[in-house]
């Protein structure tokens, strides 16, 4: 779901995994968060924008859509108003693609994460990275929040909602069918309605945990969701590893 230009990710010690047990565990690289840091007035006009649409982001899970302002985009990219101005026309046009940008950050996660060999390990990996762990993870979360509620007013917002709903849902689709036809799962129906279900519980579980409810710690979201992958690809709760990642994101700058 949620933000896909990175920072580097600094190195770290595992994050425990108290709930799970450690065999069959395998470790992943960290979520890399997008470019938070302040643009130097030197930068390419790409890295410009990058960074104007980086601000926007942190504007918006700070603020929300209804706080967002030119004013404050700029006070955190550290540039003018005139330079947010010129590269977009309208407090709309900067929502639009600050939101467009950041949701496809997890989109190309879940895309790298098909690359691999294994499928088992790569829906371990995606489950994990679908946690709102703190930092980039719990943002993209109050990202999609924030554009769900704004499309409940605006109509206008719909179909870039459905846009990058749509993304993330076809690269999901796409590993469980792949892990299908390479007899790695052997769902209870078919690919594509396994898919919507692991989606609708990972979407509504996950956003329950970012929120806050007390009854859904990370833990507790983790073997919830591995329980239900298990029963529905057929596999063995020993088949999918445990993954944890192994790099701490880097703070914000400045």
């Amino acid at each position: 779901m949620g933000a896909k230009g990175a920072t580097a990710a600094a190195a770290s010690t595992a994050a425990p995994n108290t709930a799970a047990p450690q065999r069959n565990s395998i470790s992943a690289p960290a979520p890399i968060s997008p470019p938070r840091s302040r643009p130097s007035r030197v930068s390419p006009e790409s890295d410009r924008r990058e960074h104007l649409l980086a601000a926007a982001v942190d504007v918006l899970v700070r603020d929300g859509i209804a706080g967002l302002r030119i004013r404050d985009v700029a006070v955190a990219a550290g540039v003018s108003t005139g330079v947010v101005h010129y590269y977009f026309g309208t407090k709309d046009e900067i929502l639009v693609e600050a939101l467009r940008w950041a949701a496809r950050v997890p989109v190309q996660r879940l895309g790298n994460l098909r690359q691999g060999p294994d499928y088992a390990q790569s829906v371990a990996s995606f489950l994990e990275m679908s946690l709102p762990h703190p930092g980039v993870l719990r943002d993209e979360y109050v990202l999609w929040l924030e554009l769900w509620s704004a499309v409940c007013h605006d109509a206008t917002l719909l179909p870039v909602c459905e846009e990058l709903t749509a993304l993330f849902r076809s690269e999901v689709m796409a590993l469980v069918s792949e892990g299908t036809q390479a007899g790695t799962f052997h769902p209870v129906t078919s690919p594509t309605e396994v898919s919507e279900r692991i989606i609708a519980l990972v979407e509504s579980m996950c956003l329950s945990s970012a929120i806050g409810y007390s009854w859904l710690p990370l833990d507790r979201v983790r073997e919830l969701l591995r329980s239900f992958v298990c029963e529905q690809l057929g596999l063995a709760p020993n088949e999918l590893p445990y993954v944890h990642l192994n790099h701490a994101e880097q703070p914000p700058a400045g």
